[in-house]
């Protein structure tokens, strides 16, 4: 890692203010004039000074300094800080001064930014393929390597740097590419991520040009304070003479003295570039005595002086090689170190330096007093705070406890106090106190040396400040930045700086990805390298740039996703993050435990152009890894470990004086030297181009430096792997020569890596340096007891600072030294240091015991030999024997693998124990007698042998013995089972020739017993023996072969052999070479063969997936000499008795036994479907048939039952269900048929029924009443509700009596009374005009239909379910009863209205002849109550108004309809007729949607009707449109519509169409609306039909009357009237028997008894009949199936579904477009009665739309009788001023008020209401206006057949409407 800052802690710490920034510096003493030095000063080059913050950027903000009044504890610590603020300017800033002072800047505007960084705006990949530079890399330097890892070898970063750090650390550093595909992310806010930056003048880095500038203001302050200000710089051959060069030389060569007796002036001459001059030598040695000399003088007194020499003198062999950082890298920052009184002065420029990037101070100071919990190792602070900055060598110091200088503030809070001298430390002789202007301490004049007589004139400085002088680093504070105000500032600065300094051109190409383009200017990578250095060696040309380095993450947030910040990112767990790669498993930092900021947590880095980082190494010598996340290229210089030491001495030699003022310059990060110099002084140096994407990896104890080429953002982590301890250690003591606070204790880490680690090879590496640590400790114990300190053991860690000791700021882990009276701590070094206290009261306190250290230790050491002793036990192991036990080589391999650590000799030994095992396994195949052995079949030779299944394991053979034996021998171990081995080949041996002796004996000379024998008893003993032998096969094959012929000769013959057995036998002849000729094969074989065949037969049977109960039964006999399987023929046997059980159990369902449980078809079906899975039974196929029939019958029945049966067949389908009761009592009384039953029941309720009706005829067993429906249809027309407007239509039939034509004799005639005028038809019936006789009403002429309309709703009410949903009649009746109620309920308004005599006016007499010649057509008497007849009390009325004149005629009210823009439109190219009108284009087809009135298609996006867009054009969505709605009056539900009039232009002003359809408005009515704030839609009025608001006269016009005069009332028919003979009013009706019907049997009782069927009748395999229902089973063979459902899907339209309300059957056509609707009496009464084959049942589209019951047969009621959700058509307003009825609130529609009245229940009742009609006992739906007449008729009591009683109810129609609203 690298740093920019030369504060006192370094950028990675507390980084302290240097003082005012030198642009700022107006109290600096001495100011040197711009004349002061050389007269000849003209000579040289003009200065020029540029400074990046003179571009001013947006969101760049300057950095407060620390108020003065602050001062710390730090502060005070330093005696020479006051000396450093106020230190004069050196001359290339005095001139810097002055050109700024002299310009003048004009006010540029701030370049303006973005406030988050714009990342295409930067390099965040870097060129995988760089092409190959033409130029070398300036100063020839060589690059360092670049790896490029696989993804594989990219997993572990710890495994892979080892990999190539025998390559990597000989450069210092190396660079690594991530490999494709892998991108760490960028995770930093830019927006609000905020640094500070240092501001660093480039040409006061430089540690040769620092020296010569310090060098030469010290000459001149010297000089000015001797009194000679005009000294200049000597000039010779006008040429300015180099003093600090010169001086440089002369040391070199000895000195002064030294030269000038060698005489080596002229030497010197040549040396500074000076040839042939005269006089040269004397010259430059005037030069050095007049200018330099009298400086050396002055020095040396001072060093000389007894009286100025420091208090502690410091060592001047002390060496100066330390580490880069250490001194800027501090962990702790205790309270005893910063007040320690002994504690030398910091360096003079960092004493004061403010925080760059740090985390808040209070944490700080929490930390330095104990009050807080800090971490630790939480921050790293700089050395320069702990180390003293001028070595007593060079200028002696005032004594360490002086206090520092006092601040201004002080002064003025308390009382000045005396100085004293620092000399004498005496504060007598004021008035000859002379107070440096420097640092304001006091000196004697007396007391200098040499003293002085007076006080001097001008400023005066003491020896501390003189010496000091120019002690300037080149940084200052910056400003606070955004990510995007430094990247303007970087590009502007860059652009600036490029195009004024244009690079030569040559040789480059604006495709290079390494090259930037500035205006055409085009730049590489090699030219800023060069630019840079020259910059930075340049003593004329200032450049400041901005560095923002050493962020804290811990304070802005790393840069790289964690897993705190990022869980879920993949790359936040990667081991390549830098979060996490200072703490995976092989870094050693892992095990310190808090995390150390900047070490184990990355720092991040921002840079600009220029801005470097100085030479340096990381803290402890650790690695250290930089990873660029995106940005320009950072260049990097690299010195490997091994040339550390040439490094520090190059240096020294290059700026001596540097170092001899501050030893400690390398910890301050502050200084650079040219690589070019460093090459040349033997040091290697390598580069490094680091680009976006990139790593560079820094190896322990190599320095390292570089610049940056433009804006980049980096982040680097320190991790250490276990080759680095020696470097830790060797840092530590480097640390503690220097008095340098390490980062960590060492010791610490160790200790806790052998608490936390336990492995072998953490012991093997961590051994030596645990054993160091041990032996050092031990030492230090010893020598702290033999002081006589008492001890204590603390087992508990401390603070931090408990450990550190005071004066060498070391850490004493271990053990540490203290006193009670001081709580700092001392290491046994500077135990005198620590107090004045005796020895004695000193105590040594310790973190271990002795033994637990030594424990620990000796676990370690333990552990990390484990390798060694095991390869120690192998080596001794085989060096004992040749052959060693096989069992101590398998001990040493477990022992082995147990080692976790690699061990080489471990493969070869596993790879011999395992061959060693592999023999032993192989002996042991034959040593091992395995009891459950079988010999195989097959010999070595391939032939087969004697054994048993091919499947045992063969025996090796004699020869695999003997090449068992030969293979051991080469083999270098020793075990038993070689010895057994031997002895079972010898054994085999002595086997094998008893074998060969047996085969060897002919027939002739053996005795077969007594062979077969010795045959037995040699393989019994060969049993004994693993080893497989031909000749033993060869024996046993003899025996085997007898034992067999004499197991075929018991077994043949046997009944019981087994066909298994059988081939048992034939397969162990064969496996002997039993011959085929031979009569035992021969036998076998056949036996094999019939019994083979018997199984194939079997199992083919068994095979089958339906087994024929025949098949089964013919196989249950076998042959007894076929040998069979057992298994096979059980299985066959079951299979048969299974089959004859399901056989008797179908027969026990066909022929059942009498009084048994009939069984039901579904179990008889349940059984077929179990049985036919598996046989074939001619019993189950004949009751598999008549339960499909009986299944089909119940089926059907239970269609019928429950409405959903459709009859298709000819005929009625009373008569089709006549006949299924016949078939089912014929030919399925063996079911129990519940469906069945159920129906006949409501067959014989029906039956009884339809001969309750009136027109019922028992002679022709059938209802007559076709006539009376179209008679009642004709009468009863909604639309005919309204008298003619002929005044010809003056008969009693619906037939005009007009005028006959010239010539020609009418026959018609006219009442006396009313002089109405009737047909001589019509007339000639009853003889009396029937408008005014109530004769023709009250039942003196006799009429056929002579029955009461009120007893006909309880008739409709009592008929079962099945005559409601399928009779003829039952409809017939229906459509009588509703359209008969609603007639009664419009005339019984009529009757109620004319009752008051106010209303009884003549213009009525049309409307009351039009009710009665409805109720004439009739007959019957028509009225709620039996004792009250409509036609008679309208005869009375007719009576009374006869002869009265007739009002005028009113209009018709109406209301006013519009026309819209859609009306007049065309179709749209897809068809639609939209609220867009299709004016917009990208709407084409857009998903559509049709409005169910007017049938048009609207874009759903249009009409905000929500819509799926997959099912676009074929939603099944409801709907109705926007114009609809409005016509409707209703409101539409998924906008707001407005109409806008195109005549009216005013804004904000729309049609209230529904004020205007309210009041039937004749002009169009406006409103003001307020702007939408919802979905709206707005619609165009082009045309406007007014409307009829009130009833108003037809043009002034009254029609002419029908009546000519009201006198002399008569009821006789007078003169005939001349006119058209109309067909008579009544056609000849079929008359039924008057009288009651005769008890006469239905038809469907009239059946005869059905026969019952017995098991006796009927043959086995009998089947019934096809049922009648079907003509599909012709023959026996066919499978009925059950009804289609197409039988008993599709019910007629009233009998689909159970309708709650009447209305809900009406379709949608007929409910919005009733108007259109053919009345009936232009429609066939056949086609009204007919049922279509599908009605589609359908909701209602609206909640408010009414359905009129049967809509499709009588057209709507009018709207007196109307539901009042729907709207009276407009053509059937009565013109009577009718009262109006308020509206009742919205409520399912029921029975109409007169059907109430008239089934209004009685309490004794018990009939329930229809499903139909679920409200049948109460009055609902609107009021009833009954009429009440004036006289009132007698009646006879209703017929006796009626079963219901009848309540008459009367109310007054005011009390109707009242009560309804």
């Amino acid at each position: 890692m690298h740093a920019a800052s030369p504060s006192a802690a370094s950028p990675r710490g507390t980084p302290s203010r240097r003082g005012k920034s030198p642009r700022s510096r107006s109290d600096t003493p001495g100011h040197m004039a711009s004349n002061a030095m050389p007269s000849d000063a003209t000579l040289k080059q003009p200065a020029t000074f540029t400074s990046c913050l003179d571009i001013h950027v947006e969101g760049a903000v300057p950095i407060e300094s620390r108020d003065d009044s602050t001062v710390t504890a730090a502060d005070v610590s330093s005696a020479q800080q006051a000396t450093q603020m106020k230190r004069a300017p050196r001359k290339s800033k005095t001139d810097a001064l002055a050109a700024l002072q002299t310009r003048s800047e004009p006010e540029i505007p701030p370049i303006p930014i973005s406030p988050a960084l714009n990342m295409s705006s930067v390099k965040t990949t870097a060129p995988r393929n760089v092409p190959p530079k033409a130029d070398p890399r300036p100063f020839g330097l060589e690059d360092c390597p670049v790896f490029c890892p696989t993804a594989e070898e990219f997993k572990d970063p710890m495994t892979y740097i080892r990999s190539i750090s025998d390559v990597a650390k000989d450069y210092g550093m190396c660079k690594v590419v991530p490999p494709e595909g892998w991108k760490m992310p960028f995770v930093t806010d830019t927006e609000a991520f905020r640094f500070k930056t240092r501001l660093m003048r480039l040409n006061s880095i430089e540690a040769s040009s620092r020296a010569k500038v310090n060098y030469l203001e010290q000459l001149y302050r010297f000089h000015k304070q001797q009194g000679n200000p005009r000294v200049c710089v000597p000039t010779i051959n006008h040429k300015a003479l180099d003093l600090w060069l010169l001086r440089k030389e002369v040391k070199k060569l000895g000195g002064y003295e030294a030269v000038t007796k060698a005489k080596k002036w002229a030497d010197l001459g040549r040396i500074l570039g000076y040839g042939g001059i005269p006089g040269l030598s004397t010259q430059i040695k005037n030069s050095y005595t007049r200018v330099i000399l009298p400086y050396e003088h002055f020095q040396e007194r001072v060093r000389s002086s007894s009286s100025l020499s420091p208090a502690t003198p410091r060592d001047p062999q002390l060496k100066t090689h330390m580490n880069i950082q250490t001194g800027s890298k501090l962990s702790r920052l205790s309270t005893s170190a910063v007040t320690d009184d002994t504690t030398p002065p910091s360096s003079p420029l960092t004493a004061t330096s403010s925080p760059l990037s740090e985390p808040p101070d209070e944490s700080d100071s929490r930390g330095l007093n104990g009050d807080g919990s800090r971490t630790r190792r939480s921050k790293r602070m700089g050395s320069q705070e702990y180390m003293t900055p001028v070595p007593s060598t060079l200028m002696p110091s005032p004594d360490i406890s002086s206090p520092g200088p006092h601040d201004k503030s002080e002064e003025k809070a308390e009382p000045i106090q005396e100085a004293s001298c620092e000399v004498c430390h005496r504060k007598n002789r004021g008035e000859e106190m002379l107070l440096c202007d420097g640092c304001d301490c006091g000196f004697h004049i007396f007391c200098l040396d040499p003293p002085l007589t007076a006080i001097p004139k001008g400023q005066w400085f003491c020896h501390t400040c003189l010496f000091g002088t120019g002690g300037d680093f080149g940084f200052d504070e910056g400003e606070e930045h955004s990510l995007s105000s430094f990247q303007a500032r970087d590009q502007a600065f860059r652009k600036m700086w490029f195009t004024s300094h244009p690079p030569p051109q040559a040789d480059k190409s604006a495709r290079d990805p390494t090259v930037n383009n500035f205006d055409s200017v085009l730049v590489s990578e090699n030219d800023v390298e060069e630019e840079f250095w020259r910059l930075v060696q340049s003593s004329h040309e200032t450049v400041e740039v901005e560095y923002g380095a050493d962020v804290h993450s811990t304070t802005h947030g790393s840069a790289m996703p964690t897993l705190e910040t990022h869980p879920l990112d993949s790359y936040s767990k990667d081991p390549w993050n830098l979060n996490n790669i200072s703490i995976v498993n092989d870094s050693l930092l892992r095990y310190i435990k808090s995390d150390i900021s900047g070490m184990t947590v990355p720092w991040t880095y921002v840079g600009m152009v220029f801005s470097t980082f100085c030479w340096h190494n990381e803290d402890h010598y650790t690695y250290s890894i930089n990873f660029m996340h995106w940005g320009e290229t950072k260049t990097w210089y690299g010195i490997p470990g091994e040339d550390a030491e040439k490094f520090e001495a190059a240096i020294k030699r290059e700026a001596p004086d540097l170092f001899e003022a501050q030893p400690d310059l390398l910890f301050q990060l502050v200084t650079l030297m040219n690589p070019k110099r460093l090459a040349e002084a033997g040091v290697r140096v390598y580069a490094c181009n680091q680009r976006a994407g990139e790593f560079v990896i820094t190896y322990p104890k190599a320095y390292h430096a570089g610049f940056n080429h433009g804006l980049n953002f980096n982040e680097a982590v320190n991790f250490a792997l276990p080759d680095w301890l020696p470097y830790g250690l060797a840092c530590v003591e480097r640390y503690r020569e220097h008095r340098k606070l390490p980062v960590f204790s060492h010791d610490e880490l160790l200790v806790t890596i052998t608490q936390q680690s336990q492995s072998i090879q953490t012991a093997i590496w961590l051994n030596d340096s645990l054993k160091e640590m041990t032996e050092r400790e031990k030492d230090t114990r010893q020598r702290a007891r033999a002081l006589g300190l008492s001890e204590v053991l603390e087992e508990e860690d401390r603070q931090e600072d408990q450990y550190q000791c005071a004066v060498c700021k070391a850490f004493c882990y271990l053990s540490q030294i203290t006193c009670p009276c001081t709580t700092k701590i001392a290491c046994i070094d500077h135990v005198d240091d620590l107090c004045s206290c005796p020895a004695g009261r000193r105590v040594l306190r310790l973190r271990f015991s002795d033994d637990a250290l030594l424990d620990t230790q000796a676990k370690v050491e333990e552990r990390a030999a484990i390798p060694d002793n095991w390869r120690a036990k192998l080596h001794k192991t085989l060096a004992e024997t040749a052959r060693p036990q096989l069992r101590t080589l398998r001990a040493l391999l477990a022992e082995g693998e147990r080692i976790n650590h690699p061990l080489p000799d471990l493969a070869t030994l596993k790879k011999c124990v395992y061959r060693a095992n592999e023999w032993t396994e192989g002996a042991n195949s034959f040593i091992i007698r395995k009891q459950s052995r079988k010999r195989s079949r097959k010999s070595r030779s391939g032939r087969p042998s004697t054994g048993t299944n091919d499947d045992d394991r063969q025996d090796g053979g004699l020869e695999e013995v003997y090449d068992l034996l030969r293979q051991v021998d080469n083999l270098g171990f020793d075990c038993p089972e070689i010895g057994q081995l031997r002895a079972i080949a010898d054994q085999a041996e002595e086997t094998k020739s008893r074998a060969l002796k047996l085969l060897k004996t002919t027939d002739v000379e053996r005795n077969r017993d007594a062979y077969i024998q010795e045959c037995e008893r040699l393989l019994l003993h060969e049993s004994s023996l693993n080893v497989h032998m031909d000749e033993l096969d060869q024996v046993k094959n003899l025996v085997l072969r007898e034992q067999l012929i004499k197991e075929v000769e018991e077994k043949i013959d046997d009944p019981s052999t087994t066909l298994d057995e059988v081939r048992h036998l034939l397969s162990r002849a064969r496996s002997i070479r039993l011959p085929d000729d031979d009569k035992y094969m021969r036998l076998l074989v056949s036996r094999e063969h019939a019994g083979t065949e018997w199984e194939d037969s079997a199992r083919e049977i068994l095979g089958k997936p339906c087994k024929d109960i025949s098949d089964l039964e013919e196989f249950a006999k076998v042959d007894q000499t076929v040998p069979i399987d057992p298994t096979v023929f059980d299985r066959l046997i079951t299979a048969r008795a299974k089959a004859k059980e399901y056989e008797k159990q179908a027969r026990l369902y066909l022929f059942p036994e009498p009084g048994a449980t009939k069984p039901r078809p579904q179990d008889a079906m349940k059984l077929v479907t179990r049985v036919e899975k598996d046989f074939a039974i001619p019993s189950v196929h004949d009751l598999k048939r008549t339960a499909e029939f009986a299944l089909d019958l119940e089926t059907r029945c239970d269609a019928v039952l429950k409405n959903r049966y459709q009859h298709t067949d000819e005929g009625d389908v009373f008569d089709m269900m006549h006949q299924w009761r016949r078939y089912a009592r014929e030919h399925l009384t063996m079911f129990a048929l519940p469906n069945f039953e159920k129906l006949d029941g409501q067959l014989k309720s029906h039956y009884r029924w339809l001969e309750g009706l009136p027109w019922y005829c028992a002679q022709h067993r059938q209802a007559h009443g076709k006539q009376i429906l179209e008679d009642v249809i004709e009468s009863t027309r909604p639309e005919d509700d309204l008298p003619p407007s002929d005044e010809y239509f003056t008969c009693i039939c619906t037939t005009a009596v007009r005028p006959p034509p010239p010539g020609t004799v009418s026959d018609a005639v006219q009442c006396d009374h009313c002089y109405a005028r009737f047909h001589g038809v019509c007339a000639a019936n009853g003889g009396s005009c029937p408008f005014c006789d109530h004769h023709h009403w009250n039942g003196a002429i006799h009429k056929d239909r002579s029955w009461h309309f009120c007893y006909l709703p309880t008739i409709l009410l009592s008929a079962p379910e099945i005559t409601k949903n399928y009779s003829e009649d039952w409809r017939q009746l229906e459509i009588i009863v509703h359209r008969v109620d609603r007639l009664s309920m419009v005339i019984g308004q009529f009757l109620a209205f004319a009752s008051q005599s106010g209303n009884q006016r003549p213009e009525y007499i049309p409307q009351v002849r039009h009710y009665m010649r409805k109720l004439y057509k009739i007959q019957f008497a028509v009225s709620p109550n039996p004792e009250v007849s409509f036609g008679l009390d309208l005869a009375g009325l007719h009576r009374i108004l006869a002869g009265q004149p007739v009002p005028v005629r009113m209009k018709k009210r109406r209301r006013p309809r519009f026309t819209f823009g859609q009306d007049v439109d065309k179709d749209w190219q897809d068809g639609t007729r939209c609220i867009c009108r299709g004016r917009t284009s990208y709407l084409l087809n857009y998903p559509k949607v049709e409005c169910e009135l007017c049938n048009k298609w609207y874009h759903a996006g249009c009409v905000f009707f929500p819509i799926d867009p997959a099912s676009a054009q074929t939603t099944k969505n409801r709907f109705m449109c926007p114009l609809c709605c409005l016509r409707k009056n209703r409101n539409y539900p998924f906008a707001e519509v407005r109409v806008k009039h195109v005549e009216n232009t005013e804004r904000d002003t729309y049609v209230d169409t529904r004020e205007m359809l309210d009041t039937f408005s004749k002009d169009i009515a406006y409103m003001k609306l307020p702007p939408p704030y919802t979905n709206t839609l707005f619609v165009e009025l082009i045309r406007f039909t007014p409307g009829q608001p009130d009833n108003v006269a037809i043009n002034g016009n009254t029609p002419r009357s029908v009546v000519s005069s009201s006198a002399r009332p008569s009821t006789s028919i007078g003169t005939p009237v001349h006119g058209p003979r109309p067909a008579p009013a009544h056609p000849a009706p079929h008359t039924p028997n008057p009288g009651p019907p005769a008890p006469v049997t239905s038809p469907y009782e009239q059946a005869g008894p059905v026969p019952s069927v017995t098991p006796g009748h009927v043959t086995p395999n009998h089947l019934p009949p096809p049922p009648p229902w079907s003509g599909r089973y012709n023959g026996s063979h066919t499978t009925p199936g059950t009804p289609s459902s197409r039988d008993i899907s599709a019910p007629s339209p009233h009998m689909s579904r159970k309708r709650k309300h009447r209305e809900d059957d009406a379709p949608a056509r007929h409910r919005d477009h009733a108007p259109a609707m053919a009345s009936p009496g232009s429609v066939p009464l056949s086609r009204m009665l007919e049922r279509p084959e599908t009605p589609p049942p359908r909701r209602r589209k609206y909640a408010e739309d009414g359905h009129p019951v049967m809509e499709h047969l009588s057209p709507p009621l009018p709207s007196s009788s109307q539901s009042p959700r729907r709207p009276a058509p407009s053509n059937r307003v009565p013109v009577l001023p009718m009262p109006a009825l308020a509206p009742a609130p919205p409520r399912p529609q029921t029975l109409s008020p007169s059907l109430a009245n008239i089934l209004s229940p009685d309490p004794n009742d018990v009939a329930r209401g229809s499903p139909r009609h679920p409200s049948l006992n109460g009055v609902g739906g609107s009021a009833s206006a009954s009429y009440r007449p004036s006289h009132a008729h007698g009646r006879n009591s209703p017929p006796a057949h009626v079963v219901r009683k009848v309540k008459l109810v009367y109310r007054d129609p005011s009390a109707s409407v009242s009560s309804s609203s």
